[in-house]
């Protein structure tokens, strides 16, 4: 498969933080210049640094410029995922990947959840239900939700990865939610609260796999929709 512009364009940006050539809070050459650099279009500029925002490298500041973030064990694992494109095809990769560590984070959090991370679970349900009619602020704490899951199951590695998804999780799910409203968003994490609530493992991955299923059934519908008009 060819690499993206922005991707080769990410892996310079990337290539200079690891190197130290652009330290921890210093300002990165801007847009323009670094396309020239590059001999690449300012959107692939721009693109490959919103990515690097949104994975929490890099941070924008409104008429100030773009900076190196702080290096954190979280900055290291994004590693992992820096190719990850931010698009709906991507998205369904991501998807795909969290019906199985979902899976394994109902059973550990049941195993290892004390009673505060139910209350927070709970709490952070509230506020789906409460700011529903916001796209923004219901796709971040529909990503909550999962991480606060994440949390309770009390592996580092777990949490970790899921932090680097959050961001993701959050620039996807606002798509949708606009797309598609969030009344089954908060259907499904309800389902999946009580289930929780009552130690029903069984239950809780039925519905929590149920979930998942219905998000890539919907971004598979968005996709086909996309392509039947392009035609």
């Amino acid at each position: 498969m060819k690499r993206r512009t922005s991707d080769l364009v990410f892996d310079f940006i990337q290539n200079k933080i690891l190197a130290g050539e652009w330290k921890a809070g210093e300002k990165i050459t801007s847009e323009l210049p670094l396309a020239k650099e590059l001999g690449v279009s300012r959107n692939s500029v721009r693109e490959a640094i919103e990515k690097m925002v949104i994975l929490n490298i890099l941070s924008k500041k409104k008429g100030g410029g773009t900076f190196v973030r702080e290096v954190s064990e979280s900055t290291i694992f994004n590693d992992l995922i820096a190719h990850v494109t931010l698009e709906k095809d991507n998205y369904l990769d991501i998807l795909q990947f969290r019906k199985g560590f979902e899976m394994q984070n109902i059973k550990l959090f049941l195993k290892n959840a004390d009673d505060e991370d139910i209350k927070e679970l709970e709490e952070v349900y509230l506020k789906m239900e409460k700011l529903k009619n916001d796209s923004e602020k219901f796709a971040f704490y529909d990503a909550e939700f999962h991480r606060v899951i994440a949390r309770g199951t009390r592996n580092s590695i777990i949490i970790k990865i899921s932090d680097i998804l959050f961001n993701l999780l959050v620039f996807h799910q606002k798509t949708l939610n606009v797309m598609l409203g969030s009344e089954s968003g908060i259907r499904d994490h309800k389902l999946v609260l009580e289930a929780l609530k009552e130690k029903d493992v069984d239950l809780s991955l039925f519905f929590m796999k149920k979930h998942i299923n219905r998000t890539i059934k919907d971004v598979e519908q968005i996709q086909k929709e996309e392509k039947e008009n392009q035609e």
